[in-house]
């Protein structure tokens, strides 16, 4: 009878086990995971029947680092460029604060100078503030596929960082520095994290990163 309670309570032991370790990527479970709930249960308590939270929270805490970051570390240039990228999120959504704040101040110095464009520059204003969450989702998208060292997130931050410098250099043509200047540093500032994080992902290093089959051939 008692072998049967034991039996019981260590199948609800390891059940439990399971259930956590569904955080792992299913590809480390499938080589993994029987060795590991072999570990787990043979270092589980006598007549322990659940998942203490603090031993829970390192599985799954283990399970999402696994999920989110490759095994293969990361090279400096890499880790840079993922930090900048989520800067350039912060930027963007600055910028978005520096439009908000000051577009009074702008429809006011272009009214005064060239009052015929007032309503397409209150457009512009438009456009930015509805573009913005979006370009905040992908700078974070970038970061995020730039740490787990997809190659097509450096291609993406590539081309990114193009359409942002064609961005810039139209609100140049427009003008845009002398009737918003403030606005234009913040992009400015937004331009040169792109441009960073860019160099950065494209160094010889960050190539073995992103491509280290090509290495092992």
């Amino acid at each position: 009878m008692s072998e049967q309670v034991i039996s019981g309570d260590q199948a609800r032991l390891e059940r439990a086990y399971r259930r956590i370790l569904t955080w792992y990527p299913r590809s480390f479970r499938r080589d993994n995971e029987d060795e590991i709930l072999a570990v787990l249960l043979d270092t589980a308590a006598e007549g322990q029947v659940r998942v203490g939270l603090a031993e829970a929270w390192d599985l799954v805490r283990g399970g999402l680092r696994m999920r989110l970051w490759p095994a293969v570390p990361r090279p400096r240039t890499v880790r840079a460029a993922v930090k900048l990228m989520l800067a350039g999120a912060a930027a963007e959504l600055a910028t978005v604060i520096t439009v908000l704040v000051t577009s009074g101040a702008v429809r006011a110095a272009v009214a005064a100078r060239h009052p015929s464009v007032v309503h397409a520059v209150m457009a512009h204003e438009v456009i930015d503030l509805v573009a913005a969450p979006v370009a905040i989702g992908v700078w974070l998208w970038l970061a995020w596929a730039n740490g787990k060292g997809e190659d097509w997130g450096r291609v993406l931050g590539a081309a990114c960082f193009g359409l942002l410098s064609l961005t810039m250099l139209g609100d140049l043509t427009q003008h845009a520095a002398t009737y918003a200047p403030a606005s234009m540093i913040a992009a400015a500032i937004e331009w040169a994290i792109g441009l960073a994080s860019v160099l950065l992902i494209f160094t010889p290093a960050a190539g073995r990163y992103y491509r280290p089959q090509l290495v092992q051939q």
